[in-house]
């Protein structure tokens, strides 16, 4: 199996336990190899097989957790990111 590691910023987190609710969320998907949250800097560090698990999936699994992921190939340039991570 043939992972890749990405981190992504997390919103709408306000404080630890909604930090680890989307760790353990994340880590429970198929595919996941390991998955942690940082709440100081808002990112979501995972690895994970890419045949089996797709940013938007993560994503999707972060939502229903209750909170939002932003995943940098949805078209937003590089500043608005960090507009964006500046507002978390």
């Amino acid at each position: 199996m043939a992972t890749i590691k990405k981190i992504f910023p997390v919103l709408q987190m306000g404080c630890a336990a909604c930090a680890a609710r989307v760790e353990n969320a994340v880590k429970e998907m198929p595919g996941v190899g390991s998955a942690s949250v940082n709440f100081a800097s808002a990112d979501l560090s995972v690895e994970y097989d890419p045949a089996v698990v797709s940013p938007e999936s993560v994503r999707d699994t972060v939502r229903r957790a209750g909170y939002d992921l932003l995943i940098e190939d949805e078209g937003a340039s590089p500043d608005a990111l960090d507009e964006i991570q500046k507002k978390k």
